[in-house]
């Protein structure tokens, strides 16, 4: 966010400089008048010198304090990922209609061989999944939200994938949303995407036709920044008339994945949901 400041600091000392040029309007005037002594000259000057003073700050304040809150740089909308493209990476195609396909290759004309079809697998999707991470840091709290995630889920075999664009997190402060897509920050450009591929673990014991909340755990690999790690984190699977609901709340320590700025805290707190309607 310093960095995005300093863009701002011509705008500030150009009104500071304002302000100083009518000091020196009024201080020049009064130097010439004569037969009095100084502080009878500048006796209008001492007032303006205060009024500039207040100005002064004022104009600092607001740099400081106004401007990294509600200074905006015409936001470009970034599309929330569609469930069509999570469905295109190959990982996480259903695989029913394949098995199925090969089955039709067998030799069939033996009438005593029964061929069984494999069960249906039900899939899973939505693009309001959400993750927000949380940063707790000795100068300020840090938090963001990305409302905008794909996520796919199958019920048969328990795989899991959260996909959501970097540049679709929202920071109260937008100054600090437009430095977190930064180069030294996250650099969006270059790695525009996060992403959890996994499985649920205890999936088979789980009975989806009864409602009820499940702990749950999933391992896979998260993908952040461009580094890739394994992790396992713990969770819970809520059914509400048939209705799943996932959450789970982890920690990740930002080293792992390339993110060197100390801006945030050496550990995050990731909490991630996805409900399924």
């Amino acid at each position: 966010m310093f960095f995005k400041l300093l863009k701002e600091i011509p705008q500030m000392f150009a009104i500071a400089a304002i302000i100083w040029f009518f000091v020196w309007v009024v201080f020049n005037k009064n130097s010439k008048k004569k037969n009095q002594s100084f502080f009878a000259k500048h006796s209008s000057t001492i007032v303006v010198v205060v009024l500039a003073l207040v100005l002064t700050i004022t104009d600092i304040w607001v740099f400081v304090s106004y401007i990294p809150t509600h200074y905006k740089k015409n936001p470009t909308e970034v599309p929330a990922i569609s469930t069509n493209e999570l469905l295109n990476d190959s990982t996480h195609v259903d695989t029913v209609h394949h098995s199925i396909a090969e089955n039709n290759k067998k030799d069939t004309s033996k009438q005593t061989k029964v061929t069984i079809a494999p069960m249906a697998e039900k899939l899973l999707l939505t693009n309001k999944a959400s993750i927000r991470f949380y940063s707790n840091g000795s100068a300020e709290d840090i938090e963001a939200t990305n409302s905008s995630v794909a996520c796919s889920f199958n019920e048969t075999t328990g795989q899991l994938k959260f996909t959501g664009l970097i540049r679709s997190f929202v920071f109260e402060n937008e100054m600090m949303q437009e430095h977190f897509n930064d180069k030294d920050y996250m650099n969006s450009e270059a790695f525009p995407k996060t992403s959890f591929r996994g499985t649920i673990q205890n999936i088979k014991s789980i009975d989806f036709a009864k409602d009820g909340n499940t702990k749950l755990t999933a391992e896979g690999v998260l993908t952040i920044h461009g580094v890739s790690k394994n992790i396992t984190a713990t969770g819970s699977l809520n059914l509400t008339g048939g209705k799943p609901t996932l959450k789970s709340i982890f920690k990740i320590k930002r080293i792992d994945f390339g993110i060197n700025t100390d801006e945030i805290a050496d550990t995050l707190e990731i909490t991630v949901i996805s409900e399924f309607k």
